[in-house]
């Protein structure tokens, strides 16, 4: 599985990968220099919107690519090339917000986030992803929905880019 140094300009194509399972190095606030060391000493692939930045890793021999278009363009473009399928499965997915390894908790063993949710959410809910890094907790709330049509969408932009 491919792993990602992804720069500041595409934050939402780093949390699909993550969501996608893909290991996905991502900082807002990195200069350029760090983030191409990073993607050197990592053997990560560099993915970035700016030409000067990919111009200046093909330079130093790392993996990159150039992503151009709009969000969704850029996470079905990089899908294709990557080989990613648009699915969501949360016991492969990685942290969201800090790119950490996500632990699964089922209703047996969810008193660990009892106090990291609200009591509604605690209620009604037994099955919850704990991220090892952070402690961020996730489950499959109302947001759900959103993220299964969004990964349609995607699905349909890679089978129209691959029939032209």
């Amino acid at each position: 599985m491919s792993r990602f140094a992804v720069d500041a300009m595409l934050g939402k194509l780093a949390l699909w990968l993550r969501l996608t399972g893909h290991d996905s190095f991502y900082r807002a606030d990195i200069d350029d220099n760090e983030l191409l060391r990073v993607a050197n000493s990592e053997k990560r692939i560099l993915l970035t919107s700016d030409a000067n930045l990919h111009q200046h890793a093909v330079e130093r021999d790392i993996r990159g690519m150039l992503v151009r278009g709009s969000v969704d363009e850029a996470v079905a473009y990089v899908f294709i090339e990557f080989g990613i399928s648009p699915t969501i499965d949360p016991t492969k997915s990685r942290c969201s917000k800090c790119n950490g390894e996500l632990i699964q908790l089922d209703s047996t063993e969810k008193e660990r986030v009892r106090n990291l949710v609200h009591k509604k959410t605690y209620d009604y809910y037994d099955k919850f992803w704990l991220c090892k890094d952070c402690q961020s907790v996730f489950f499959q709330g109302g947001y759900w929905q959103n993220i299964l049509r969004y990964v349609e969408r995607i699905d349909e932009l890679m089978k129209e880019r691959r029939d032209t």
